[in-house]
């Protein structure tokens, strides 16, 4: 193990190791919940992809693999389980714990970006969305599938308001469930946006707390 991989390994946190433990159990069913719109967003997709947030790379098995995939991913408890999906599929992937870490990803520019379930626990949705939209090449897509906020005044979406100030938030890596992401993304400076609402099934209290979900493509 190298110097750098030592320091590595001594900044990973408790919660980022439960965390990505979590998500890597949680693989299989999370395959099977969102196969479908993934085949529809994702395999089209070609050129350079760019991918906020993507965890254990549940996302892989969907995108051609002649595709260049680079990864933004701030929890380096992930990694592992990244990279033995992208070795088990033959792709060759870039991994970053920030966006700005890559220089030439500024200068050239991808073709797509993608986020599944991400955007509920960034810092700032807007900040986000405008670093998408400068590294995005002119007509490049932002495709995206997310959980939103429940309508105004129904329990689902008082709940959802107050977890973020539950022990939920830490568990969840940041995740709150009461934002509106939707509206971020339509004000957000895309020439084209086709956003649906649609009700994710699933079992459990996670799931029954992190709906409905959002999804489509945005074009800059």
């Amino acid at each position: 193990m190298s110097t750098q991989e030592a320091s590595n390994q001594k900044s990973i946190s408790f919660q980022q190791r439960l965390f990505a433990r979590f998500m890597a159990s949680e693989d299989e069913k999370s395959y099977e919940l969102y196969k479908n719109k993934k085949v529809e967003l994702f395999s089209q997709l070609t050129g350079t992809i760019l991918e906020i947030g993507p965890g254990t790379g549940v996302n892989l098995q969907f995108l051609k693999r002649d595709n260049k995939w680079i990864g933004i991913e701030p929890n380096i408890a992930m990694y592992p389980y990244l990279m033995k999906e992208a070795n088990r599929l033959g792709i060759e992937v870039q991994i970053y714990r920030d966006l700005e870490e890559d220089i030439q990803i500024q200068k050239r520019g991808v073709d797509a970006v993608i986020s599944t379930l991400v955007l509920c626990s960034v810092s700032s949705v807007p900040e986000v969305l405008k670093k998408v939209l400068r590294i995005l090449k002119p007509g490049g897509k932002f495709v995206f599938i997310e959980h939103v906020a429940d309508k105004p005044n129904t329990l689902r979406y008082w709940i959802q308001k107050g977890l973020p100030y539950t022990p939920w938030r830490y568990f969840s890596d940041g995740c709150n469930p009461g934002r509106d992401i939707g509206s971020e993304i339509n004000t957000a400076g895309f020439s084209l946006v086709n956003c649906q609402v649609y009700h994710q099934e699933g079992e459990g209290i996670i799931r029954s707390l992190t709906r409905p979900h959002i999804c489509g493509v945005a074009i800059k």
